[in-house]
């Protein structure tokens, strides 16, 4: 019986009213889950698995964002604790006489020392780099400046030919100089 309607079933429900008495024979036989549902199979109780969207990615980012994180935090918590405890933040003491402090010599804690020292410019350094700057600038300027001057006076005095001058053939002032010829013996 089972065999039968299994098969009647799986055909759907249009053989429940084609065939009264099938239908009734098949409804003492079965469950109120066959009847109404279809052919639905529970292997074990009740226990129906849910098919949701998988969530592998977001735990292996986790895992990930775990894992690098921890590898810079634990050495740099490491790294704090040492220079804290066993290191210690700098003390004030007099200059002695002659003597230049370095730039990383004014900060108190060792690890802004450390980046002061071998990560960071050197201020003064930099100020030098900035004036040197200034002052390529500040030439370039004093350069154009007299460059127009030149151009000006070679303008005015006509003395020399490089901004001034406009080339011409010879051609043209023979022919000039002949029609100025012309005009005087002309006039």
């Amino acid at each position: 019986m089972a065999v039968v309607s299994r098969l009647l079933l799986a055909t759907n429900r249009k053989l429940f009213h084609t065939n009264e008495l099938l239908g009734k024979l098949l409804r003492k036989n079965n469950n109120y889950a066959l009847q109404n549902q279809g052919m639905v199979r529970r292997m074990s109780d009740h226990r129906v698995m849910e098919v949701t969207a998988s969530r592998w990615q977001w735990h292996k980012t986790k895992d990930w964002l775990h894992f690098y994180v921890f590898m810079g935090v634990i050495p740099a918590g490491l790294l704090i604790f040492y220079c804290n405890v066993f290191i210690g933040p700098a003390t004030l003491e007099p200059i002695p006489e002659g003597y230049i402090p370095k730039q990383w010599e004014y900060y108190r804690h060792p690890i802004t020392r450390f980046i002061s020292r071998y990560m960071s410019p050197n201020i003064q350094m930099e100020y030098e780099k900035f004036l040197h700057k200034a002052k390529v600038i500040s030439n370039k300027r004093e350069l154009y400046k007299l460059k127009g001057r030149i151009r000006d006076q070679i303008r005015d005095y006509e003395d020399y030919r490089y901004w001034s001058f406009k080339e011409g053939s010879a051609k043209e002032i023979i022919e000039l100089k002949q029609a100025i010829d012309n005009r005087e013996l002309d006039a």
